[in-house]
């Protein structure tokens, strides 16, 4: 028999997949198609892994998400506004339309794994800010601790789609409260160059950029969090960090070989870290076009763009 199992609810519209041997599970809210809680078995109960882990409800101040979809773009663009020509792509905030919008369970198994897709399909409202026919589906899949998360993009259209996406957890810092800090958690790179994309008080992009080495614990600071640290990295076997929580005895790996890019940000004095994956960024302070941002898709009719990013959490000891 199965220890895998997926519990739909079709009143509250959050789901969740467990895996009852590890002792697993994870929660989906279907507004936005977002991941809201990740739990894993400790030897003392379940360790929530993500900010406000399992909590719906947003806060009246501070960050309000877990694992933010981001789509039609990634980062803001400037004045809310960018032009491809004629059109105009307009952004309701920072990120796009897809977390502010309602997504479908279109499918869901718990053969092998717990797994669910999601899907997001243009309609009036995101062609009011991107007036482009798009699918967007969300696959979440748990197979004992570790969680893949996976982009698939579709152009069900008769001309090319632009866009950008990527995907924003923040985890806890430290991990279990009480023990450990967030200035003793480390991020934790493979060794490698690494182009570092310099943002202005805005987030924009300045247009200057700087190859870095990196290899072992990131130095950073609180300011350089808020300000959001952006990177490249053209190297797949580069793209993977561990933020590791030594008090806790805890690790958790992001992997992410389809995505190019790479965001860390968080707010000064609140518990998390955001470890984020991303094909595309924010505008220049000299705004381009909306087809010349970094990173944009070009999606042909009936074409589809794919890429994952894998969890693992470890617990050491």
């Amino acid at each position: 028999m199965s220890s895998y199992a997926v519990k739909p609810d079709d009143k509250t519209k959050i789901d969740l997949l467990l895996d009852e041997r590890s002792g697993s599970r994870v929660v989906i809210n279907r507004h936005g198609g977002e991941v809201i809680g990740y739990r894993i078995a400790g030897p003392q109960g379940e360790i929530p892994l993500l900010y406000r882990d399992s909590l719906a409800q947003p806060p009246e101040k501070g960050w309000k998400n877990h694992a933010t979809i981001l789509f039609p773009i990634v980062g803001g663009i400037k004045n809310k506004e960018s032009r491809l020509g004629s059109r105009v792509v307009r952004s309701p905030g920072n990120h796009g339309v897809a977390r502010n919008s309602d997504f479908s369970l279109v499918e869901s198994s718990s053969r092998g794994a717990a797994s669910a897709r999601y899907r997001l399909a243009a309609n009036d409202y995101t062609r009011g800010f991107y007036p482009f026919e798009f699918q967007l589906d969300m696959l979440y899949r748990l197979e004992g601790n570790v969680l893949t998360t996976t982009f698939e993009i579709t152009n069900p259209g008769a001309e090319p789609l632009y866009f950008c996406f990527g995907w924003h957890p923040g985890f806890r810092t430290p991990v279990i409260p009480g023990k450990g800090s967030k200035e003793s958690c480390r991020l934790l790179f493979p060794e490698g160059s690494i182009r570092k994309y310099h943002n202005n008080e805005h987030c924009r992009l300045t247009g200057e950029t700087s190859m870095i080495r990196v290899g072992g614990a990131l130095p950073r600071t609180e300011k350089e969090l808020e300000a959001t640290l952006m990177y490249e990295i053209d190297d797949p076997s580069l793209r993977t960090v561990t933020l590791e929580d030594p008090a806790a005895g805890i690790s958790i790996r992001v992997d992410f070989p389809d995505l190019p890019h790479l965001g860390l940000w968080s707010e000064p004095g609140d518990e998390f870290i955001c470890i984020e994956p991303w094909q595309g960024m924010d505008d220049h302070e000299e705004q381009e076009p909306f087809d010349q941002k970094v990173g944009i898709v070009v999606l042909p009719p009936g074409g589809k763009k794919a890429a994952s990013v894998k969890v693992t959490p470890e617990i050491k000891g």
